[in-house]
């Protein structure tokens, strides 16, 4: 079956801002075998293999990805800044190159869920002392993520397919981005703007003081509407 029949999208909706629960996303343990660098798995020692599979399993159980997002215009493009319609100011990347002149940008922070960090954290307990579970777990987490991405971005091309415009790569707080050639990080500070746009909203993420997020399996982002020429 694949991930696209296994996912069941749940979407909550509220003017420019919504919430969309993805469902049971997919784990594959041999993409996570792969990740830690067993290239041929059939040479994969069973023990290995056999908890990559109870891993994967335990994963798709425990994680429940939801992402929430905002839709909002920019109002103005300057060097390495961004302003958004309700005041909010980014800073410090090219953002009309990478966002491509996007007019409208929606922002979203997501998450697995708490279940997956508290089953690492046990699983590196004193009394179980299971580092290769945990090892998997975290694997198991970022590939959660990067599903519930796919399948935020399938949903949002829904949306604003009649609209003429195209979807952009995700621009993330502590990523790096090729501009013109050359490599540049976009502060993790800018997290704290990132989460304003969100208002008094109840998000599923806790911001920390060093602008890492709690649960630790969340990502956030902006995405750019760029009008198809």
């Amino acid at each position: 079956m694949s991930q696209e029949q296994q996912t069941t999208a749940v979407v909550k909706e509220a003017a420019k801002s919504w919430v969309l629960e993805t469902g049971r996303v997919h784990i594959d343990p041999l993409k996570m075998l792969r990740i830690h660098g067993y290239k041929n798995v059939e040479k994969v020692r069973p023990v290995i293999r056999k908890a990559a599979d109870d891993v994967a399993e335990r994963a798709e159980r425990l994680m429940a990805p939801v992402v929430h997002a905002r839709r909002i215009d920019v109002a103005t493009y300057d060097d390495e800044r961004l302003t958004l319609v309700d005041g909010t100011v980014f800073n410090d990347v090219a953002f009309e190159h990478v966002l491509d002149g996007a007019r409208t940008v929606v922002v979203i922070v997501m998450t697995v869920g708490t279940a997956l960090d508290e089953a690492v954290m046990a699983s590196m307990d004193n009394n179980t002392f299971e580092p290769l579970d945990a090892l998997f777990l975290e694997t198991a987490g970022w590939l959660g993520i990067e599903a519930a991405t796919k399948v935020f971005v399938r949903d949002l091309q829904q949306r604003t397919k009649r609209e003429g415009v195209r979807v952009t790569r995700r621009l993330g707080p502590g990523y790096q981005y090729k501009v013109g050639g050359k490599q540049v990080n976009w502060p993790l500070e800018q997290q704290r703007k990132l989460f304003d746009v969100f208002g008094d909203a109840e998000l599923p993420v806790t911001l920390m003081e060093s602008c890492a997020m709690l649960p630790k399996m969340s990502r956030s982002g902006i995405y750019g509407l760029t009008p198809v020429n």
